[in-house]
């Protein structure tokens, strides 16, 4: 299975590919310029995992809490590709997330 995340709700952009359960991330601190950033680092994580996107399965985001326009890029660019390539979506929770990191 393959899968793309996507995160922009902090200064960070992060986006991670998932094939076949071996990840591959990026991750850069780009203060308020997600919505430039984060098309660039999703084809590039693309083309280093060697998958189109096409061949993606499933697409996730991190809903928040977080900055709101960082929250609304990350689902802007979700959508938009879902609804490209009809694949289904998964929202995060950037809380549960970094919490459930406390109990690893």
């Amino acid at each position: 299975m393959n899968l793309l995340a996507v995160d922009t709700a902090t200064e960070a952009c992060s986006v991670a590919v998932s094939v076949n359960g071996n990840i591959t991330e990026k991750f850069q601190v780009v203060g308020n310029r997600h919505s430039q950033i984060v098309l660039p680092l999703i084809d590039e994580l693309l083309n280093e995992a060697g998958l189109m996107p096409n061949q993606l399965n499933g697409l996730a985001f991190g809903r928040g809490p977080g900055s709101f326009t960082g929250v609304r890029i990350a689902t802007g660019v979700i959508q938009g590709l879902a609804f490209g390539l009809n694949l289904s979506v998964v929202p995060v929770s950037n809380l549960q997330n970094v919490s459930a990191s406390l109990f690893r």
